[in-house]
């Protein structure tokens, strides 16, 4: 068995843990990231990079190749509720592209930056001393392998068995999202550059606080990235199937049939689960950092886990580089990590847990925020951010603390 010696690991080279890779390579951190696929590899997921990383991603030197590989450019978001009825409201322009593109113009960024990187090594278990992480036991190429490190981070996903030996792992059925995705040929109706998401339709049980079917326009008119997202609670609640509930949707319901009714599937659907917060978890154990999907870390409104993890990948860098310079990573040290990732992520977190409690959650509070939306001055050309922001604090009441955006932060 071979054994390496690092200063800094990073596991899973997805967004967050490259954006780690490549901010630690930047500051002079002599840093392994590694992942178990061969890459460039595909990842389930709607493939959605919100406005709120373009500056990140510019710094990587990733962004222009990104943005010419994207499939649609989304400005606008249709909401179509229980009833059917909608409103279109503006949000800040993000690009939705295949993430076997994207991810890995992220990953190469990391390695031009000066990070190693190893595919096709699964990260099996923790290398555990008096209670420290020292790295990991793992497999490189189906051969034994171990790497041995002074810090090690954590991103390989929402079903990372190191978050699980660690005790970490984040396991709520009203916050854990089922999840599946495809691409279709033959859509009507859709609008170029508007997203369509669907929430539980008339006629089924089990309510989700988020949409159970969404539409994004793809490459060629006709064609769209169509998921189903329920969590877990309410698929139980249910008695159905995901996939039962998405044919309910496409044979019952209006938008259904009007927009797939000569619609065809040009890839098999996908399927994942991914955990989701309203406040960043415990993500500091002695020798590690979890971040991203590993530490539930999306959230729990619009299940947007990528930005979370890249901003969480940044600011561990940031704290690894300094324990490196001191050559000190004791527990205390890498703690830091929790004050500065809850301060950056939480307010997003926490606002879109009120979004989705307070307003997606209730059937009568969500209509009645259409009909006031639709009631507002320049309607239909007003911000989704916005006006969220001003019906739950004026109409409903609560105390925002925010500016971040809604469904596009």
């Amino acid at each position: 068995m071979t054994t390496q010696k690092r200063t800094a690991l990073v596991v899973g080279a997805g967004p967050g843990g490259s954006t780690a890779a490549f901010y630690l390579a930047k500051q002079g951190v002599d840093v392994l990231f590694v992942d178990k696929e061969t890459w460039p590899r595909d990842k389930t997921c709607g493939g959605v990079y919100l406005t709120s990383l373009y500056p990140m991603l510019k710094e990587m030197g990733c962004f222009d190749a990104m943005y010419a590989q994207q499939a649609c450019n989304i400005n606008t978001m249709r909401l179509i509720n229980r009833k059917e009825d909608y409103i279109v409201l503006d949000v800040d322009p993000f690009m939705i592209a295949p993430r076997r593109f994207t991810d890995d113009q992220i990953r190469r960024a990391a390695i031009r930056e000066g990070a190693d990187f190893l595919e096709n090594y699964e990260a099996t278990s923790l290398i555990m001393r008096k209670g420290v992480v020292k790295g990991v036991h793992g497999l490189y190429h189906n051969e034994p392998m171990d790497i041995e490190a002074d810090v090690t981070i954590i991103a390989n996903g929402a079903h990372s068995e190191l978050s699980r030996q660690l005790g970490a792992f984040v396991d709520d059925p009203d916050l854990t999202m089922y999840c599946f995705r495809g691409y279709i040929d033959g859509v009507e109706g859709l609008v170029p550059g508007q997203a369509e998401e669907y929430y539980v339709p008339q006629g089924v049980n089990g309510w989700s606080p988020i949409c159970t079917t969404w539409l994004n326009p793809h490459y060629e008119p006709g064609q769209a990235v169509l998921g189903m997202t329920i969590t877990e609670k309410a698929l139980r609640e249910s008695g159905m199937t995901m996939m039962e509930f998405y044919e309910y949707w496409r044979d019952n319901t209006k938008f259904g049939r009007e927009r797939l009714h000569n619609a065809k599937m040009i890839d098999k659907l996908r399927g994942w689960r991914l955990p989701g917060s309203r406040k960043l978890a415990q993500s500091v154990y002695p020798g590690a950092i979890l971040i991203g999907d590993a530490i539930a870390a999306a959230e729990c409104a619009f299940e947007y886990g990528i930005p979370s993890a890249m901003v969480g990948g940044q600011i561990a860098a940031g704290i690894i580089a300094d324990c490196a310079a001191k050559d000190d990573f004791d527990f205390d040290m890498l703690n830091r990590y929790q004050a500065q990732a809850s301060a950056a992520l939480d307010p997003g977190l926490q606002f879109n847990g009120m979004f989705r409690d307070e307003l997606l959650n209730k059937e009568d509070v969500m209509n009645d925020f259409f009909d006031w939306v639709k009631k507002q001055p320049g309607y239909p050309h007003l911000s989704f951010s916005g006006e969220a922001m001003k019906y739950m604090h004026d109409v409903l009441g609560l105390e925002i603390g925010i500016t971040a955006n809604v469904g596009s932060q």
